[in-house]
């Protein structure tokens, strides 16, 4: 206790000085923050402090904010329904309010704040003010929404692409029952037909079958489409040696390259040996089939080239055309459904042949990938574990 005619006790005089040090230091942090705008308000709600982070997330000068309200923050919509004043009862009456919405710049623009308001009492728990911190969380708002609209935009394709494949799989499953009937029909009327020796009508039935046989394949690639999105894609493993396979293959695709005038060669591996694993060889064959089909379309009118060959614990299965060949940009967006590398006016198909390929390799642990060699054209690639 300092008594009159004294003076007061050095430790008492020390730590005065430390308080006003003390609060001096806590003003200045405060000041300096730039990341949150820290303000004191008084009873009334008018700015009684203004730090550099209400500088800059606000845009006023301190000299052009001290003693006005905090109504200049609020929008318009907010100031006619009483907002501020409201904020700072519940501050009042409960020592704390946490607030987000939309605050006003001194420019006009808006920022989405994290507001938190907190009452100020003295000693007797009179209410002084109030302490108002603001954060601008505009950028994070914004973010938040991108990354809503990405996953709102992602659920609505993955729906997307559900309805189409049940589509796909209901579809094609309707039209093959009455597509097989068509073609025992068709088969059934060959033999009479022939036996008549009538060329013309005889030529008719031929492209009829054709045509139906073409669309049973077609037919066949949604089902196995349909099959890969829901799993159900099944192999039927058989040891066989690959190179026989594909020498059947060359063979069968014969007719097929002569009506593109094509000339297909083969080209076994040169030591002459098996090249025998369990694969299931109507799935692969598929794929090759489909490869030259590809190449033959795709590079009509030139030679196109089928091999196969072992490459230590993997057997390798190419394709080469001298078509076209395939952009460097599309070379991996080709293997995903309804994708093509060129317009549909110039060639025809459904942009399925390649992602069901890819699947099949897959699904046999191998990999299929695409290379413009020298000299132009498209090679494909095959590579499948012996194992």
């Amino acid at each position: 206790m300092i008594t009159r005619g004294r003076s007061a006790p050095r430790e008492d005089i020390d730590d005065l000085s430390s308080l006003k040090e003390s609060d001096e230091r806590f003003r200045v942090l405060v000041e300096s923050i730039r990341d949150y705008a820290v303000f004191m308000l008084d009873r009334n709600g008018r700015v009684a402090t203004w730090n550099t982070g209400a500088a800059l997330i606000k845009g006023y000068k301190r000299d052009e904010i001290i003693g006005k309200s905090i109504d200049l923050f609020y929008t318009q919509e907010d100031r006619e329904n009483g907002r501020p004043a409201r904020l700072l009862g519940q501050a009042a009456s409960e020592g704390r309010i946490e607030d987000e919405g939309w605050r006003v710049r001194k420019d006009g623009t808006r920022f989405w704040a994290d507001v938190v308001i907190t009452a100020l009492r003295n000693k007797d728990g009179a209410l002084i003010g109030f302490a108002k911190v603001t954060r601008d969380l505009t950028q994070r708002r914004q973010d938040e929404e991108e990354r809503r609209r990405l996953y709102e935009e992602r659920i609505r394709a993955e729906e997307s692409l559900r309805i189409r494949d049940e589509f796909l799989s209901i579809a094609s499953h309707e039209l093959k029952t009455p597509l097989t009937a068509l073609q025992l029909e068709l088969y059934g009327m060959r033999a009479p037909i022939e036996k008549n020796g009538d060329e013309r009508l005889t030529r008719k039935l031929a492209r009829a079958a054709r045509s139906a046989d073409r669309l049973s394949q077609l037919i066949e690639m949604l089902m196995d489409v349909s099959r890969i999105a829901t799993g159900r894609l099944t192999l039927k493993p058989e040891p066989f040696d690959l190179r026989e396979a594909m020498q059947q293959v060359f063979e069968t695709m014969q007719g097929t390259a002569a009506r593109a005038s094509c000339e297909l060669s083969f080209h076994p591996s040169s030591d002459g040996e098996p090249i025998e694993a369990n694969w299931d060889r109507l799935r692969i064959e598929q794929v090759v089939m489909n490869l030259l089909s590809n190449a033959f379309k795709y590079g009509a009118g030139r030679p196109v080239a089928l091999s196969v060959a072992r490459d230590g614990d993997q057997a390798i299965i190419e394709v080469r055309d001298h078509g076209p060949g395939i952009p460097q940009g599309d070379l991996d967006r080709i293997f995903e459904r309804f994708e093509r590398a060129t317009k549909y006016q110039n060639h025809g198909g459904l942009g399925l042949g390649l992602y069901v390929s890819r699947e099949i390799v897959r699904a046999h642990g191998g990999s299929i990938a695409q290379r413009t060699p020298p000299g132009g054209g498209a090679c494909f690639t095959i590579r499948l574990p012996l194992a």
